[in-house]
C-alpha cells in the first residue's frame, strides 16, 4: 500500500490534493424513520473490511512520516443510508463486504417498519447512519524530501 502512496505522490501536480475518504468499521445503528419518531431497533456490523482500514492508517501514517503528504484536514461525520423497504435494505447489505447485518432479524425489522408505516400513514423508512472519515493531503514539496 505504501507503494500505492508512492505512485499516486509521482503522479499528483506539484500542489496536489490525495483525499482519503471511506467509512469507519464500527456497529451502525438501525432505525425506523417517520416524520415524528425516530425508533433505534438494531445494529448492523460494519467491521467487515476493518483489516484493510487499519493497513491503510499505517500506510499513509509512513507516507506523513516520511515527507510524501501533509496533513490538512481530519474529521468524522455521519453518513445516513435510507430505504424505503426491508427488501431494499437487505439487498444493499447482503451485496456489502464492509456491512453485515447484525440485529434485529429481516424479519424483526419488517413487523416494526409495518407497524410504523402503518401509523405514519405509510411514510417511514429505515436508516443506517454510518461513520465515515475524510482525511485531505497535500503533496510535499521536492524540498522537503
Amino acid at each position: 500500500m505504501v507503494d500505492a502512496l508512492q505512485e499516486i505522490w509521482c503522479a499528483l501536480a506539484s500542489d496536489g490534493t490525495l483525499i482519503d475518504l471511506r467509512p469507519v468499521p464500527s456497529q451502525c445503528p438501525i432505525e425506523v424513520v417517520t416524520p415524528g419518531s425516530i425508533v433505534h431497533v438494531g445494529e448492523a456490523d460494519a467491521s467487515g473490511m476493518a483489516a484493510d482500514d487499519e493497513a491503510a492508517d499505517r500506510a499513509i501514517r509512513d507516507a506523513v512520516e516520511q515527507g510524501w503528504f501533509v496533513l490538512r484536514r481530519d474529521t468524522r461525520f455521519d453518513f445516513d443510508f435510507y430505504w424505503d423497504s426491508v427488501h431494499e435494505k437487505a439487498s444493499f447489505i447482503d451485496g456489502s463486504i464492509r456491512m453485515k447485518q447484525a440485529v434485529p432479524s429481516y424479519a424483526d425489522l419488517e413487523k416494526v417498519h409495518r407497524d410504523l408505516s402503518t401509523r405514519a400513514q405509510g411514510v417511514a423508512r429505515i436508516r443506517c447512519r454510518r461513520q465515515t472519515m475524510l482525511a485531505v493531503y497535500c503533496k510535499a514539496s521536492i524540498e522537503t524530501l
